[in-house]
């Protein structure tokens, strides 16, 4: 009998490393960014031949986006309908800022933790920021949001909280969507580089209280600012 604690696993044929994401993967992150992008609304139907078409891939890639989209939320099949971009409401974006919102708050001790460590790694947030302001400037939207998602991503990793990164990766196409509904309420999108410089700030100053505080204030500004403007329901 083979002892499970012994037992060595010959993983060379079957368990090896991707060279690059899967093609679904990347199907389904192009779909996303379409829908950041204002080119697929809410609303509207994914047809397979027309995704496949678009973006030169067969419909079995397309098909395995879809799924995958479907089963966190960003697309809802029904039988003789076929599959629709969720439309985005005022209650489900806020659901999506405060669930991130709470996980982002739980990286901050282990990110100001790393960052302490190792001051160096700052520079990655800086080149982020430079990068966003850079795209600002050029009105280019979809690249900005990633940008910023991007710079929140950098110190999520820092963490090194393995369950809040997996948590946070689910929910980032979501968030990816909501800043691309978003920005446009966003009046001085040049302000998108000082938030994060004074997130940055913070990081470096390890003050966690004004870290907390400020976070709030960054990922929720945008949802204030859209009942101030009476902007109503996206989507709709």
């Amino acid at each position: 009998m083979i002892d499970p604690a012994t037992e060595e696993m010959d993983t060379g044929a079957y368990l090896r490393p991707f060279a690059t994401a899967s093609l679904a993967a990347r199907v389904a992150d192009a779909i996303v960014d379409a829908i950041a992008g204002g080119e697929l609304q809410p609303g509207q139907r994914l047809i397979e031949t027309e995704l496949a078409g678009a973006l030169e891939v067969s419909r079995v890639p397309v098909r395995e986006a879809v799924k995958t989209l479907e089963a966190q939320g960003i697309v809802r099949s029904s039988p003789h309908r076929g599959a629709h971009v969720v439309p985005l409401d005022d209650a489900r974006i806020d659901r999506i800022c405060e669930a991130r919102l709470a996980l982002e708050r739980l990286a901050l001790p282990g990110a100001v933790a790393a960052f302490t460590a190792v001051p160096a790694r700052l520079r990655e947030l800086d080149a982020l920021v430079a990068r966003m302001e850079g795209l600002t400037s050029s009105r280019a939207w979809l690249e900005v949001c990633k940008a910023d998602l991007a710079f929140h991503r950098t110190f999520i990793v820092a963490s090194g909280n393995d369950i809040v990164a997996l948590l946070w990766e689910a929910l980032a196409r979501h968030v990816l969507i909501v800043f691309g509904r978003e920005i446009r309420y966003e009046r001085l999108a040049a302000k998108l580089g000082a938030h994060h410089r004074e997130l940055r700030r913070l990081f470096a100053g390890g003050d966690m209280v004004g870290l907390a505080a400020e976070l709030e204030k960054h990922i929720m500004r945008l949802r204030l600012g859209v009942a101030a403007d009476g902007a109503g329901t996206l989507g709709n």
